[in-house]
């Protein structure tokens, strides 16, 4: 397996730091193993743990966003907690469709959500 998006990242910010695996492992209070797991993309990376690392390592501004678009780029799959009945349709039908959406769809889509981001 190829190194994953977040894996790029994380090895980028290791060697920002001057830091081995086992470093950001303790750091992290993950398992090196699972780290390299991340990294190869043999594991997913969970829900929370891009945050984890932007908060370990103080990233702000676009060092957290680049480690936040990696980690959406190496998960395989997501989960959607929906609040509102609106919200669970909406979320079930976009994963219903989503491979059936256009690139132009889906820039369209991308744009609107990106808004909250600017806010």
């Amino acid at each position: 397996m190829s190194m994953t998006d977040i894996g790029k990242e994380l090895r980028k910010l290791r060697i920002d730091e001057d830091e081995r695996l086992l470093d950001m492992s303790k750091r992290l209070e993950k398992s090196s193993a699972f780290i390299s797991a991340v990294e190869r993309g043999s594991k997913s990376p969970p829900s929370g743990f891009e945050e984890l690392v932007i908060s370990v390592y103080n990233l702000v501004g676009e060092a957290a966003d680049t480690l936040r678009r990696a980690a959406d780029r190496s998960r395989k799959s997501f989960t959607v907690e929906a609040n509102s009945p609106l919200a669970r349709d909406t979320a079930g039908l976009m994963a219903r469709r989503m491979d059936s959406l256009s690139e132009d769809e889906l820039r369209s889509i991308f744009k609107i959500l990106s808004k909250k981001d600017e806010t």
